[in-house]
């Protein structure tokens, strides 16, 4: 699958024994399928994930591996 655009629709920050995770749930830009939902290191996000933010999602077989802020551009 590779890098989709997609937009943040809820973001829990987690703590497991010390290690942080965040627990998302995003909407791919491109319609396929409903929002879904992923746990992630906080190593992998960028600083401070808030729903609404547009991002850039690094899928490998479906499973997130990455997340990227992504900065609109203005017309």
């Amino acid at each position: 699958m590779g890098k989709q655009k997609g937009k943040l629709v809820q973001v829990t920050a987690v703590d497991i024994h010390g290690s942080k995770f965040y627990d998302i749930v995003f909407t791919l830009d491109s319609g396929s399928g409903g929002p879904r939902a992923s746990r992630i290191g906080q190593e992998s996000v960028y600083p401070n994930p808030q729903p609404g933010d547009d991002v850039l999602l690094h899928l490998v077989l479906g499973q997130l591996t990455k997340v990227e802020k992504r900065i609109l551009e203005t017309p």
